[in-house]
């Protein structure tokens, strides 16, 4: 468990929200008014922004000054932030800022991937590519990658005109591309679907993840639940 002092701030935070927000229904939505969340310890979210720099350095060639680019802080600030919690001078990113490296990471997978295929395989035989509109926004040779980022930006999968693989993926996957859509609707906040998910700001990142070393899967429960809270404020909203 985290330091109690930030344990019993997430709580009021999220006792508040409950009680103030008036188009979400707690107990319909999760059964009582504050489940037990898991909560990260310092060194747990120091462990994971480790995990997802050494990612961007192996796959994405990523250098410190470029994450420190990318944080937005120093390169010391960004040094600090992967020193053990116990280390004189080690700071706690923000989840925010996490979440948004960890994205960078899973993108720089992707890229690594499209690097190389085997002879006589051509390039288009094994794209997926994710529409949103009429406009391309990705081409990708991991179909749960693809219908993941889909999930992510409202947008729709599907395969190369040339690629004719039939994969059908996991329960899992399909579970966690489930959450992802209702996650990036538009009417659902972090702290929504960290509340249903019973888990923190910093865990609430890899809820549903593409990455299955880095993910931390969904019920079906709570996919249905925040399937739930976002219908009910489509309909409050008069969201088409």
């Amino acid at each position: 468990m985290l330091e109690k002092s930030r344990d019993k701030a997430l709580r009021r935070r999220l006792e508040r929200l409950a009680r103030q927000d008036p188009d979400w229904d707690w107990d319909e939505a999760t059964g009582d008014l504050l489940p037990d969340i898991r909560v990260s310890t310092h060194q747990e979210v120091r462990d994971h922004y480790i995990a997802v720099v050494d990612v961007l350095k192996r796959y994405g060639r990523w250098s410190s000054q470029q994450i420190a680019d990318f944080l937005g802080v120093s390169r010391q600030t960004s040094y600090q932030y992967g020193f053990k919690s116990d280390t004189r001078g080690a700071r706690l990113i923000p989840a925010e800022k996490l979440d948004a490296l960890q994205a960078a990471a899973l993108a720089a997978i992707d890229a690594d991937l499209k690097r190389g295929f085997g002879p006589g395989v051509t390039p288009e035989s094994r794209t997926w590519q994710v529409f949103v509109g009429t406009e391309l926004r990705l081409e990708t040779f991991d179909q749960r990658y693809a219908e993941s980022q889909a999930a992510r930006l409202g947008g729709v999968c599907w395969p190369h005109n040339d690629n004719k693989r039939q994969v059908e993926l996991s329960a899992d996957d399909q579970l966690c591309i489930e959450w992802l859509t209702w996650r990036h609707a538009g009417l659902i906040s972090k702290t929504d679907a960290a509340y249903i998910a019973k888990v923190d700001e910093y865990l609430e990142g890899r809820v549903g993840c593409e990455n299955l070393r880095w993910r931390i899967m969904p019920t079906a429960e709570q996919v249905r639940a925040i399937a739930r809270v976002h219908k009910r404020r489509e309909a409050k909203h008069g969201h088409a």
